[in-house]
Formats: C-alpha cells, structure tokens, sequence
C-alpha cells in the first residue's frame, strides 16, 4: 500500500518483535506493576513472556473467565481489577474480543445498562463464548433513580434484567458458571462524601438479588459474589480518593476487590483441558487487505503492525471513518526503519461518547509504503503477533500470563476463545 496506489494493500508474513522481561514498552502506561505471580512453585509475571517451562505447565490447567460489564470492568485503572486477579490467581485466563490498558480481554462496555448488555449478549463479537462469566452491571441503571422513593421500583427491573443476562449466559452450550457481583458501594458525593441515590440504589437491588437468589437461580450455576458488605465493613478508607474515583475504583482500590473475588473464583472453577501438541495464542487480524478498512472498532487499546514497502519511511494519518467528526480517533504517525522492516504501534481508540464512536477505522498514506498491515487488540506484552490474515494461531511470538494459551493444530477457524 503506496501513497499513490489509493490504498490498495498487499498481503505478506513476518515476524513481530519479541520481547523481555520488564520490557520498555510499558513506559506509556504509568502505575503498571510488574508483581511477581506463583503458580505450582514457579514465578509469573504479568510483565514479562513465559518461559517455554511455564507454557507447559500452563496449557490445559488455566481457569478461563469472560468478564461482562460496564466501565466499572474496564475504563481507566480497570484492567487491574483483571491483573490483580492474576496476582492472586495466575492460572487465571481472560476471554474477550476488547481489550484494555494493560492488554487483557474481557466483555465490558463503557457506559453499559443491563439493557445494553442485553442488547449485544447474542452477538459473539462482543460477547464470545467462554467457560465461565463474571457479571458486575447495574450501577448506570441506578441513574435512572431521581430520588430513594424510586430506588425500589428501579431496583427491581435491574435485578429482573440481570436474571435475563444470566440465564441468557447459561443457555450457551459451554457455559458452566456465572459469577454475579453485587454492585459495588459508589458513586458518592464528591463533596460531602455522603450517600448519593445511585449508591443507595445499587445497594437495593443487591438486596433484592440476595433475597430472591435460589429462586432466580435454582440450578446452583450461578455463584454469587459479595462485594458490597466487605467493602462496606470499612467504608472510610474504600471511599478514598486513593481507592475509589466516582464509580470506578482506582488501580489500588481493584488489590481490594480482586481480594473479595479471587477466593469465591479459585473455589467453583476448574481447568479447561487442551488435547494436541504446540501451543500459541489465537489472534485476529481486524485489517481487511481487500477493503482497507477495518470492521468498526470497539473503544480500546489496539496495535497496528505494518512492514515497510520499497522504503525507509512511512508517513500516514489512522483514522475512524465516523460521520460525527467530534467523535473521530484520528492520529499521524511517522515510522522509519529499514525498508522490508516490521514496525508497530499502539494506540486507544478513545471511550464511547467521551470522543469516538464506534466507526471503522481506515489509513491514509502522505508518504511512503506499507503492506502486509494488522491492527490486533492489544495483547499484555504490548507487541504485535506474528502476522497473519483472519483469525489464526501465534505460535511465535511471546506469551503473557493472562492470555489464554491453546493448542496451535486446528484452531485457525473458529476456536470458542480468545
């Protein structure tokens, strides 16, 4: 793809760079932690690849989870609520088609309502099939409460649409449990501290789930998570600034709810077996080489991957083909390197609303040439995959703790994770 040739892209193969421990790549994203995980005697971090050792012993005993929900499971520090899940449980794996700040998959959605929720449930590409689902949705709802004499009647279409989510969940053939989180105690008000009626209202509709659980739930797959009454026990110090930041609780406020989930997990999950030799991680490759677009783009973090054509230098514009300008991702960039050689970048989309929209997103070229493009989500080492086209099987490049590793052997078409 040329900057004369109208965008016209050519398809390739090569190699994305590896990384090290600790590697630079994480300069970009401040607060990251680089904690040091156990799993059977062996260290594992979150911030490094896996030795070829730990692989081995991972593959076939991770524990995969899908986590669905608002902002409160994703935006700003959210993804430490998944990386200090993985200090505490590092045979954990995440499932889902976004990703996040620190590069690991889940199902959340800014700005989510159980009817939203519902809305997508029965669409794969934003909510995929996994083995277990952890669902924490309601807080945006709680809005809808003008005052506490509302609280109730809101309350109880919350927790009647969070039944329909669940049930929806375990109908899917491979499903076999669903964690629901109690709504956490928040947003407070932002002056005085106090209760707000959004807060009051979440606390009503876990009172409400709580009471009618083994009704709602007869089968015993559905395990409740309780988030609230820990957190509540020392309400001062989780309101916070340095934990809790309106709704959405900081990276340190996450230590303290990974703390209250982590058991309730390790306790009802069990490994999902893998058969076969070889081992990678299952990508896919959002760039269509014939159209030069990609599909719309979900808000997250993403790595474009491209190699040099016939030049030392590429100079292009990545942008959302969005009809409202306000909300368009649009950003240049400048690569340089050998011509032949395989440069990358990441880049967030921007939160839904808050400055982007979800649009496809397109290149334009001012100068130089690529080919062989990719635009991926995020993985947690924060490097492209190897390339490929559609959905494939990296068995190259390194492997995070968190990613989910599966047998390399017949999953370019249509394995259930990712």
């Amino acid at each position: 793809m040329k900057a004369d040739d109208n965008m016209k892209t050519s398809v390739g193969a090569a190699t994305a760079l590896l990384c090290t421990a600790l590697n630079a790549g994480s300069a970009d994203l401040p607060g990251r932690t680089f904690d040091k995980l156990t799993y059977n005697g062996m260290q594992i971090s979150a911030g490094r690849a896996l030795t070829d050792d730990e692989i081995s012993a991972l593959a076939g005993q991770q524990k995969i989870l899908c986590m669905i929900g608002d902002s409160v499971s994703w935006a700003e520090d959210g993804d430490h609520f998944r990386n200090e899940l993985l200090k505490l449980m590092p045979d954990l794996a995440f499932a889902g088609t976004h990703t996040a700040a620190l590069g690991y998959s889940h199902a959340a959605e800014g700005g989510d309502s159980t009817i939203r929720v519902l809305n997508r449930l029965n669409d794969p590409q934003r909510v995929p099939d996994a083995p277990y689902y952890h669902l924490l949705i309601g807080i945006n709802d709680c809005s809808a409460a003008k005052n506490d004499e509302q609280s109730a009647d809101v309350a109880a279409g919350i927790a009647d649409r969070i039944e329909k989510i669940v049930n929806i969940l375990l109908a899917r053939p491979g499903t076999r449990k669903v964690f629901l989180g109690a709504l956490l105690p928040s947003p407070f008000d932002m002056q005085s501290g106090g209760s707000t009626v959004r807060e009051r209202t979440g606390s009503v509709t876990n009172a409400i789930l709580r009471k009618s659980f083994a009704e709602r739930f007869p089968d015993g797959r559905v395990v409740w998570i309780e988030y609230e009454k820990p957190l509540h026990q020392n309400l001062s110090e989780w309101k916070k600034p340095e934990n809790l930041r309106g709704a959405h609780p900081t990276a340190q406020g996450y230590k303290q709810v990974a703390a209250i989930a982590a058991p309730v997990l390790r306790k009802h999950m069990e490994p999902t077996l893998l058969n076969g030799t070889g081992h990678g991680v299952e990508t896919v490759n959002l760039w269509d080489a014939k159209l030069n677009l990609t599909p719309p783009l979900i808000p997250g973090w993403y790595t474009l991957s491209l190699e040099l054509e016939n030049c030392d230098q590429v100079v292009f514009t990545l942008y959302s083909d969005a009809s409202d300008l306000k909300q368009q991702f649009q950003k240049s960039y400048t690569l340089s390197g050998p011509a032949g050689q395989r440069l990358e970048v990441n880049f967030m989309t921007g939160y839904q609303n808050y400055g982007y929209t979800l649009a496809p997103f397109k290149i334009k070229i001012h100068s130089g040439g690529m080919k062989n493009v990719q635009i991926e989500k995020m993985r947690p080492l924060q490097h492209a995959s190897i390339y490929g086209q559609g959905t494939f099987v990296d068995t190259t490049s390194p492997i995070a703790a968190g990613e989910i590793i599966v047998n390399a052997p017949g999953l370019a078409a249509g394995s259930k994770y990712r």
